[in-house]
């Protein structure tokens, strides 16, 4: 996952937005009535122009598991971070929409594999799990092996860590079915999340080792390395692992002396 920075929308976007919710017919609709407001939602003419906005804030990553997404309604979701059944207002907020892939959904059926993300969601809420805190952010981590968890921060409570990994590994199933006490994997996702980032950590981490035999491990030529991932419009799928890497290799050059 990657810090996602909200930004106003495109104008036309606003415009629908502010017509929508001052109308006789939203106004309408009951707090409860979630049916109501999802038609009422799915009915919005600037889907297209709120697809591509969001893309363009996520680097055309999926906001939960870093998966390429295309300005397409059969290839992206809009999903409410607070959802509709809790928030009648936020409903036609543009600062609660996150752009998803479709979580595997829209792949045959396999037994072997489960889905993720927004799929795996459906109606349950996240506990604390928040692409927009930066902080929170920053404390996402990666294994070698593929697996995506929460580092837990000294102010953190236990019940807070509990809530994210819960979050992290239940909800959205970004580490598959996961077996807690065996530490394994027993089915990775759909789209095959576990293995892909697997797939960039070695990547990454064969590029490190390469700047390191040939004496170019710098701080200099790592900070070029994340400005080069970081400046881009369009990122590679999991570019959240590679920057994790690049980072911590930066760290861990800071603790040299003169390096």
């Amino acid at each position: 996952m990657i810090y996602i920075k909200k930004m106003k929308p495109v104008e036309s976007v606003q415009k629908e937005l502010r017509e929508k919710a001052d109308s006789p017919e939203w106004k309408s609709i009951s707090e409860t009535d979630t049916a109501a407001m999802r038609a009422f939602f799915d009915d919005l003419e600037c889907k297209k122009e709120i697809r591509q906005c969001l893309l363009e804030e996520q680097h055309y990553l999926c906001a939960y598991c870093m998966s390429t997404i295309e300005n397409k309604e059969l290839h992206m979701s809009i999903e409410h971070f607070v959802p509709l059944s809790k928030c009648k207002k936020k409903v036609l907020d543009y600062q609660n929409y996150l752009g998803v892939c479709r979580g595997g959904a829209d792949l045959p059926r396999n037994r072997s594999k489960c889905i993720c993300c927004d799929a795996s969601k459906e109606n349950q809420d996240l506990q604390c799990i928040n692409p927009f805190d930066e902080a929170q952010m920053n404390q996402i981590k990666y294994l070698s092996n593929g697996i995506i968890y929460y580092e837990r921060r000294e102010a953190d409570s236990e019940e807070y860590e509990k809530a994210i990994q819960k979050d992290i590994f239940e909800t959205l199933k970004l580490n598959g079915v996961y077996d807690k006490e065996k530490g394994i994997v027993k089915k990775d996702t759909k789209t095959s999340l576990v293995k892909n980032r697997k797939d960039a950590y070695e990547e990454c981490e064969n590029y490190i080792a390469e700047l390191y035999a040939n004496e170019m491990l710098t701080k200099e030529q790592l900070e070029s390395d994340l400005q080069n991932i970081m400046e881009r419009d369009h990122y590679e799928a999991y570019d959240g692992v590679r920057i994790f890497l690049l980072k911590m290799a930066y760290e861990n050059l800071q603790q040299i002396p003169n390096m």
